[in-house]
């Protein structure tokens, strides 16, 4: 190699690591580190501007939030986010950077897929442009992005509910004019779910001049067997035949004999799951910082499915390339529930089974985590190809060889008893059967059981499906209950009657939380300790009493309502609202003696009085949500005191209360009325 050539090779690698010309003198990380640098860093944080702690924001469903908004020439060096949203976020939140005043973004993609793992969750990584930590939460990012004139980021919120708490740093440095061809940062994001028969799946089409940089590739299996033999071939500036063709799929992510979970600067893997079944997952990296990949008029990064495409997983991926301006537009994004056809949100009163075979029994099941019990003929255990917001998949007792008529049991335990809303998860697919759903009673004075049919579950469907069936306020007794599970015949074009249960969630189905409270608040509370301060409420509760409060403030009495759900949001309604204690004071009426359940939450400790009883202490900091805590209580026929305390600590505060009351018996007044 000549000397020229071995000049030229060393400019382009500085080239890519820095994503600019070497003229602008800027930061490599070998060489230029001990020199002066000609530029001054700056930063845009979401820190509070009014010089408190709420140093996040808050980007509700269908909102994009503006992050940055940078005058140039300019170049972002690093971004670090982290975010408080629903799970699945890293597939809901889309990050686009728009450089020099343009319409369409030149970067593109969901955020934790821009950070280098797919399918919605968070994994550690640790490579040279990108890394993640603290479980995968904490994202960091080192590309080099120049512009000239203007920059402007934003995330757009595709989710269903508010990120309640979305942290970020975009540190730039303001830099002399750029070179005219100074090429500039883009990244997109792609799927195909599946790839087409007979084609490479895609991962970069780019028209203009610049230098490919890499990609983040994601699999989610739909057949058993290793995922990977589809070698990579990638089309530079119009090539009909591929200038660089590779020999498998792992071998150009850097890994060989299939993957496993292992990272390095330039290639890795944060994620996959070894089974190697229908529904197992992986995310690996190959980035071309020490050997970019040129094109002066195009470029095509393509690489095959399976040996010669002949597997049908869902694909994903983020390419990464430097090119001067214009780029072409890029596709629409899919939706939100096409980029997660698996991903499934644990709903309310939901536990992941599981499932034990009980004694060597092939006919008898039980969940570990919640006491449920399948029984029934020939059963087996499986994994779905559906995955909680932590990435495992859903366990699955299935049937076999099932018939018309074939029944299996659901008999799950209940510990208060009320009306509650079930939810049944139930697997449909090619060979699943059509059912009815019983709900199944012993007579007390008989033993007889007596059966009602409150729904019916069409099984059949092309390729594996989730169907929740809704069974809405059953009755159900404290103890064991019981769904029986009949398979009604099946679909004509299905191959088989069986049935595939997931589980079941168990919510409430009218929680009546006490809505108006007398509440005096706040007394001063430095740490957990104070919960079991005896202040003034604790003695004399009557409404008439004052009070020496925090900061030895007067304060009384007054009356407040609930949201709207339920909850007595104490940090709006009381100041100061830190290192504090409230009381919420109400009373209930009951129409007879008898034993209660108190269900509570609270944000943070609490303690609990039923008529000067003290029933319940939790020293906990938590964020509240409802039924967190119960205790079952006595009640007398007749009016009965009830008395919260509430610890805050910092930030938000609160609680919810309610009685188990399914038949609506019990009422509640801030005064005991005669």
């Amino acid at each position: 190699m000549t000397m020229f050539k071995r000049a030229a090779v060393a400019a382009a690698v500085v080239t890519a690591l820095v994503g600019a010309d070497a003229a602008l003198n800027s930061q490599d990380l070998r060489g230029k580190l001990g020199e002066p640098q000609n530029y001054r860093s700056r930063r845009i944080s979401s820190h509070d501007r009014a010089g408190g702690n709420r140093d996040s924001l808050v980007i509700e469903p269908g909102h994009t939030a503006v992050l940055a908004e940078i005058e140039g020439p300019a170049a972002i060096h690093h971004m670090w986010m982290t975010a408080a949203a629903e799970p699945f976020y890293g597939r809901k939140l889309i990050l686009r950077i728009y450089w020099d005043g343009e319409e369409a973004p030149s970067v593109e993609a969901p955020l934790g897929d821009f950070f280098g793992v797919g399918h919605g969750l968070n994994r550690n990584l640790k490579s040279l442009p990108i890394s993640n930590s603290s479980e995968g939460r904490a994202r960091n990012c080192f590309w080099y992005m120049p512009f000239r004139w203007s920059c402007r980021v934003t995330l757009t919120n595709e989710g269903s509910r508010a990120v309640n708490a979305f942290y970020y740093y975009i540190n730039y440095r303001e830099i002399p004019d750029l070179e005219p061809d100074v090429p500039y940062f883009h990244a997109q994001y792609r799927q195909e779910m599946p790839p087409e028969k007979g084609r490479n799946y895609l991962i970069l089409d780019a028209v203009g001049s610049g230098h490919y940089a890499g990609c983040a590739f994601n699999v989610l299996q739909r057949s058993m067997g290793w995922w990977g033999e589809g070698d990579d071939m990638i089309f530079v500036d119009g090539e009909s035949e591929p200038s660089l063709h590779g020999t498998g799929s792992e071998d150009y992510f850097g890994g060989a004999w299939g993957m496993s979970e292992d990272e390095s600067l330039f290639y890795g893997c944060p994620l996959q799951e070894e089974d190697f079944q229908a529904g197992s997952k992986a995310s690996v990296y190959r980035f071309h910082i020490a050997d970019p990949i040129p094109f002066r008029k195009s470029i095509r990064v393509t690489i095959e499915h399976g040996h010669a495409n002949d597997r049908f997983d869902f694909l994903s991926s983020v390419a990464f390339w430097y090119q001067t301006e214009p780029h072409n537009p890029y596709p629409p994004l899919p939706p939100v529930d096409r980029r997660l056809p698996f991903a499934m949100e644990i709903p309310t009163g939901f536990a992941v089974p599981e499932w034990i075979q009980e004694d060597g029994n092939a006919t008898i099941f039980t969940d570990t985590s919640t006491g449920i019990r399948v029984s029934g003929p020939e059963l087996r255990h499986a994994l779905t190809s559906f995955y909680s917001p932590r990435g495992g998949r859903y366990p699955m007792i299935a049937t076999e060889n099932a018939v018309e008529g074939t029944a299996i049991d659901i008999a799950f335990p209940i510990e208060i008893a009320e009306a509650y809303d079930l939810d049944l998860y139930l697997l449909k697919g090619p060979r699943a059967g059509n059912l009815k759903i019983l709900h199944v009673r012993l007579d007390a004075e008989t033993g007889e059981e007596e059966t009602t049919e409150p729904a019916a579950f069409s099984g059949y469907a092309t390729d594996s499906e989730l169907e929740k069936v809704s069974l809405k306020s059953r009755i159900l007794e404290e103890g064991m209950n019981t769904l029986r599970f009949v398979v009604a015949g099946e679909n004509p074009r299905s191959r088989a009657f069986d049935i595939g249960f997931l589980g079941l969630a168990r919510t409430p189905s009218n929680r009546r939380f006490i809505m108006d409270w007398n509440l005096v608040a706040p007394f001063e509370a430095p740490d957990m300790d104070s919960l079991t301060v005896a202040f003034p409420p604790e003695q004399d509760a009557s409404t008439d009493g004052r009070y020496r409060g925090k900061s030895g403030a007067e304060i009384r009495w007054r009356a407040v309502r609930a949201e709207r759900g339920g909850y007595v949001r104490l940090s709006e309604l009381v100041e100061p609202n830190e290192n504090a204690v409230a009381y919420g004071l109400v009373w209930v009426r009951s129409p007879d003696e008898r034993t209660a359940h108190v269900l509570l939450g609270s944000d943070d400790g609490v303690r609990l009085w039923i008529n000067d009883e003290l029933v319940h202490t939790n020293p906990v900091y938590r964020a509240a949500e409802p039924d967190q805590d119960h205790v079952a209580v006595r009640l007398k026929e007749g009016w009965n005191k009830v008395l919260i305390k509430v610890l805050q600590g910092g930030g938000e505060w609160g609680y919810y209360l309610r009685f188990a009351d399914p038949k609506g018996e019990l009422v509640w007044s801030l005064t005991p009325k005669r």
